[in-house]
C-alpha cells in the first residue's frame, strides 16, 4: 500500500480545498449517490420517510427502545422482551413463545447482520411491510444508504428546477413532504394510517385500531408505536437534511427507471391482489434492476465524454451490454459466458475512476482557475449535461481555455513531482512519470492521483465494484447476480494460487415476476394492459436494461446453439411461473401473462359488480 504521507504531500501543493474536493470517489454531476456498498432491502423504508417528511432521516429510538440491558445493539432477543411488556401482545412470555415470536420477527419483519439466525446477533435492517418501517431507524446512519433513497425520491418526485427537493408543496401524486392520504406510495403502504393535523409535525401520523391487518404489518406498526414517534430529522453541516435534487448522467436510463416504478406501484401496490412479502421482493427487484442500469449507462456515457468530450444525446446511449444465464448456474456453459460478460463489465468499470478524477480536475479548474464568467456557469442540477459539455470542450480542445487548462495540469503535474522527490515518496512519483511535451496533461494526471487514490485509500478502484455489488443483490433470492470462488492465477504447484470473485448474471424469479408485471402494462394514462408475446418480450430487456438472452452482447461472442439453449430455459421458466401461454409453436403465439391482477382491473370488476 502507499505510503499514508500521499495525501499530505498532494495537500501541501493543491491545497486543502482542491485536495478536498479531487481525494475521492464521488463526483454528484454523474452519480447522485455515493459509490459503495449499501443494502437495497433498506431503500424502500428510507423512501418513506423522505416522502413522508421532505428530509433525510436523523436519529430515532429504535435503539434505545429496543436495546439490551446494557443498552447495547438491539437484537432479536431483546426486541421480543421489550415487545412483550405491551400487553396487545400477549400469550408470549415463556421461553417458547419468546422463540416462536423471535423468530417470525426474523422471517417476516427484521433481519440481522450477516442475515444470522441467532437471537443475540445485532439487528440490521426492517421489512417495509407496513409504512411504520420508517419509524424504525434501520440502519442507524442514514449515510450507509449512500444517497440511493434520496436519488429515486427525487426521481419519483420530477422537481424541474432547483437544488434540492422542495418539501411539503402541493404538487403530484408523489409529492415530498405530505400527508400520508396525500401520497400515492405512502398510502398504498399504510393501511389504517392516516395524518392529521399540522403534516410537517413528527407525531401526527395516527393509526386507526380498529383496522385489521396481516400479522406482520401489526406487528411491524407495533415495533414502531414503542419508538414513540418518527426520527427526527437530519440536521446539521455534517449531516444535511435537504434532499438533492439530483438527476444520473445517465437521463434515459433513470427516466425508464422512474417510468417502470411509477407503473409497478401505480398497478400493483395498493391493489390488495398481491401478497405483501411478493411485492416487497418484485420492488427490490425493481430498484435493482433500475441501479444497476442507471450504473451501468453511466460508465457507457463518461467512457465516451471521456474519448470526445461531450455527453451523447439520451437516445443514443444504451446500457452496456450483458449476458444472463437463465440456468442460474446449472449450465456449464452459460454460467461461464455470462461470467465473461461479468468480466467485461468490471474491467468497463475499473476505467471510470480515472476518467471522474478528469472530471473533477476540469471542475475545480473551471470555478476557480478559468476567466469564465461564474455568474454565467451552467448548472449541474436537476442535470449536469451542459456542465459536463463544458467541461468536456476544455477535455477535447474546442473550448478557447483549452491550453491554459492544459498549461494549468502541466504545471500541477510538475509540482507534485518535486514534492514527491522532496518527501521521499517513490510510489506516487512513478505514477506521475516524467513531462511529455505533447499529450493530455489532465487525463496525465487524472490517471496518476486515481492510482494514487486507489492505492492510499485501498478501495479506490473497489468502492464502484462494491456498490455494483449491492445494486445487483448478489446472491439473492430475488437479485441479478450470482458469485463464485474461482482461481484467478494458477501456480505451478497443483491447489495454490490467486482465488478471486466471478461474477454470473441470473434472473431469479422475483426479478421475472416483476418485469412481467410491469411490462404488461402501458406507460401511459390508465396504465392499461397491453398484448405482449414472448419475442416482444425478449426484445424489451435487450433493449431497455441491456439484458441479452437470446442474442450474444456486441462485446462477446456466443455460440448460436448457446443462445438457444438459453432462450428455451428462459421459456420453461416462465411457462412454470405461470407467466407464459401460447396455443401453438409459433413465436408470436407465446403470450407474456400476468399472474397478479392490476388494480385497474379490480376496480373494473368492482364498478361492474
Amino acid at each position: 500500500m502507499m505510503a499514508k504521507g500521499t495525501r499530505q504531500v498532494i495537500e501541501s501543493v493543491l491545497g486543502s480545498q482542491m485536495t478536498a474536493q479531487i481525494w475521492t470517489s464521488n463526483y454528484s454531476p454523474v452519480f447522485p449517490f455515493t459509490p459503495q456498498d449499501f443494502s437495497v432491502g433498506a431503500v424502500l423504508p428510507m423512501m418513506l420517510y423522505l416522502f413522508r417528511w421532505g428530509s433525510r432521516r436523523g436519529k430515532g429510538q429504535f435503539a434505545a427502545t429496543y436495546g439490551g440491558e446494557d443498552a447495547g445493539a438491539p437484537t432479536i432477543a431483546s426486541t421480543v422482551d421489550k415487545l412483550i411488556e405491551n400487553p396487545a401482545i400477549d400469550g408470549f412470555n415463556m421461553a417458547s413463545g419468546r422463540a416462536i415470536l423471535g423468530d417470525f420477527l426474523l422471517t417476516s419483519i427484521l433481519e440481522n447482520r450477516r442475515r444470522s439466525e441467532s437471537h443475540g446477533e445485532q439487528v440490521q435492517r426492517c421489512f417495509a411491510n407496513h409504512y411504520y418501517a420508517s419509524w424504525i431507524d434501520l440502519p442507524v446512519s442514514a449515510a450507509n444508504l449512500r444517497g440511493v433513497p434520496e436519488m429515486i425520491t427525487a426521481l419519483l418526485s420530477d422537481q424541474e428546477e432547483g437544488e434540492t427537493v422542495l418539501p411539503f408543496a402541493e404538487r403530484g401524486r408523489y409529492r415530498v413532504g405530505a400527508r400520508i392520504q396525500d401520497n400515492d406510495l405512502l398510502r398504498a403502504l399504510a393501511p389504517g394510517t392516516s395524518t392529521s393535523g399540522t403534516k410537517s409535525d413528527l407525531g401526527s401520523d395516527e393509526f386507526d385500531e380498529a383496522t385489521d391487518l396481516p400479522l406482520d404489518q401489526l406487528v411491524t406498526v407495533r415495533l414502531a408505536q414503542g419508538c414513540g414517534g418518527a426520527p427526527s430529522k437530519a440536521v446539521g453541516r455534517n449531516n444535511p437534511g435537504p434532499i438533492p435534487n439530483q438527476r444520473p448522467i445517465a437521463a434515459k436510463a433513470a427516466e425508464d427507471f422512474r417510468d417502470d416504478l411509477l407503473v409497478f406501484l401505480d398497478c400493483y401496490a395498493a391493489g390488495g391482489s398481491v401478497p405483501r412479502a411478493a411485492l416487497l421482493q418484485m420492488l427490490e427487484s425493481a430498484l435493482a434492476i433500475g441501479l444497476t442500469s442507471v450504473l451501468t449507462a453511466s460508465v457507457e456515457i463518461m467512457n465516451r465524454w471521456a474519448t470526445l468530450g461531450k455527453i451523447p444525446e439520451a437516445d443514443d446511449v444504451t446500457p452496456l451490454p450483458l449476458f444472463f444465464d437463465c440456468s442460474s448456474g446449472s449450465d456449464p456453459d452459460l454460467r461461464a459466458t455470462s461470467e465473461e460478460s461479468g468480466f467485461l463489465l468490471r474491467q468497463a468499470l475499473n476505467r471510470l475512476p480515472a476518467v471522474l478524477m478528469h472530471a473533477r480536475l476540469l471542475d475545480h479548474y473551471v470555478r476557480s482557475e478559468s476567466e469564465l464568467d461564474r455568474r454565467k456557469l451552467p448548472p449541474t442540477s436537476p442535470d449536469a449535461t451542459e456542465w459536463l459539455n463544458l467541461t468536456g470542450s476544455l477535455l477535447n480542445g474546442s473550448h478557447e481555455e483549452a491550453s491554459d487548462a492544459r498549461r494549468f495540469f502541466r504545471k500541477t503535474a510538475q509540482k507534485l513531482r518535486d514534492a514527491s522527490d522532496e518527501a521521499d515518496e517513490l510510489e506516487l512519483r512513478a505514477l506521475l512519470g516524467e513531462q511529455a511535451a505533447d499529450g493530455d496533461a489532465g487525463r496525465a494526471l487524472a490517471e496518476a492521483l486515481s492510482a494514487a487514490f486507489a492505492e492510499s485509500s485501498n478501495s479506490g478502484k473497489e468502492r464502484l465494484n462494491n456498490f455494483l455489488t449491492s445494486a445487483l443483490m448478489i446472491d439473492e433470492v430475488n437479485g441479478l447476480a450470482k458469485r463464485r470462488k474461482v482461481m484467478l492465477h494458477q501456480t505451478r504447484r497443483k491447489g495454490q494460487g490467486r482465488r478471486g470473485d466471478a461474477l454470473s448474471f441470473v434472473l431469479t424469479n422475483p426479478a421475472i415476476e416483476y418485469l412481467v408485471h410491469r411490462h404488461v402494462r402501458l406507460t401511459g394514462k390508465g396504465r392499461k394492459e397491453r398484448p405482449l408475446s414472448y419475442p416482444e418480450f425478449l426484445t424489451i430487456l435487450r433493449e431497455r436494461y441491456g439484458f441479452h438472452i437470446d442474442r450474444a452482447p456486441p462485446n462477446l461472442a456466443v455460440p448460436s446453439e448457446v443462445l438457444q439453449r438459453n432462450r428455451r430455459m428462459f421459456e420453461r421458466r416462465l411457462r412454470d411461473l405461470g407467466l407464459l401461454v401460447g396455443v401453438n409453436d409459433a413465436e408470436r403465439m407465446k403470450k407474456i401473462r400476468w399472474r397478479y391482477r392490476a388494480s385497474q382491473d379490480l376496480a373494473g370488476q368492482e364498478n361492474a359488480a
